[in-house]
């Protein structure tokens, strides 16, 4: 009888187990808040995009998640936070080709790996840069900035988002084409750069469409071109970089999410459903990503690790190509 018993205990228990396991890993997630970590501070491009994302799955899926700031060291500080975060899929970085694909590129040392600590979760976005000036400094357009530049050289001085970001990357390889010398002025975030743009302590700046865009329709930047292969509807009177005298030279990044590696596979895919489902829908599409500029996110969440990769590639491989050029 007591053999029976304990037989009977022993399935009870193993059945118990294997339900808590099943519930553990589906149905329950979220249990409490989930932080997506933003590596640029508040007002800027990304911000501008992340917290209506999260404030669109809050209110669709009855989500708790919440915007958290963590500027600075061209993203590495909010990279390493979340990588070193648990892997249940409650701390999830906004990320963007910054981090992920030019940190690894121009810097020997970053205190994180984007290939190894991190699990592709969905791109969000897409975005082209824009080539913008003060909007007194006496130019028209992409030659007669070159043309000012070159008669008196490191006259000028750019505005990045950080050393090694994709502006400060962009705005060099389009220097080396014009053969033109302006002083690099790192920022810790494109809206802190804005007001310097405006007063113009600083004149020159390449930067996502979305964060100068308010400034350009208000007169108090100039836009130059678009630095992608076609004319944006936000600003459609603006040519292309190509049309500008600079043919086939782009440059392009995107916004996603992505979470610590070894985050539970059932966590990635249900995260990665929602945010797509989000970042696809009309109201997103019309109240975000058209209002500031951006372009629709085209690369499905299947797509998105190996687009993480080659994005890796294309960026060394520039970076390689510039040699001294961004020391």
């Amino acid at each position: 009888m007591w053999k029976k018993m304990v037989v009977s205990l022993s399935i009870s228990f193993l059945g118990i187990n294997f339900c808590f396991a099943q519930d553990k890993n589906s149905g329950t997630f979220p249990q409490h808040i989930i932080k997506l970590i933003v590596p640029f501070t508040p007002g800027g491009p990304a911000d501008n995009l992340a917290r209506p994302l999260v404030e669109m799955l809050n209110k669709r899926y009855g989500y708790q998640i919440i915007v958290e700031n963590k500027p600075g060291a061209n993203t590495a500080i909010a990279a390493q936070y979340v990588a070193r975060s648990n892997p249940d899929g409650y701390t999830l970085l906004f990320a963007s080709d910054a981090g992920m694909s030019l940190a690894p590129a121009t810097q020997k040392n970053i205190p994180y790996d984007p290939a190894k600590d991190f699990v592709a979760v969905s791109m969000v976005a897409q975005l082209t840069q824009v080539l913008f000036v003060n909007a007194n400094l006496p130019v028209k357009n992409v030659k007669e900035l070159a043309d000012l530049a070159r008669k008196s050289p490191n006259s000028l001085s750019y505005a990045t988002y950080g050393m090694g970001s994709q502006s400060h990357v962009s705005t060099e390889a389009m220097d080396r084409l014009l053969n033109i010398e302006m002083v690099h002025i790192p920022y810790i975030g494109a809206s802190t750069a804005f007001p310097d743009l405006i007063s113009g302590n600083t004149q020159v700046m390449m930067s996502a469409i979305s964060g100068p865009l308010p400034y350009i329709r208000a007169n108090k930047l100039k836009a130059l071109a678009m630095v992608g292969p076609e004319r944006h509807k936000s600003l459609p009177e603006v040519p292309t970089i190509s049309e500008a005298g600079l043919p086939g030279f782009e440059s392009r990044g995107w916004f996603g999410v992505v979470a610590p590696a070894k985050t539970p596979p059932e966590i990635v895919k249900l995260l990665s459903e929602k945010i797509w489902e989000i970042s696809q829908t009309e109201d997103f599409i019309s109240q975000v990503i058209d209002r500031q500029g951006f372009d629709v996110a085209k690369v499905k969440p299947s797509e998105f690790p190996e687009f993480l990769k080659q994005d890796r590639i294309k960026w060394k491989t520039l970076v390689d190509q510039m040699g001294n050029a961004l020391n």
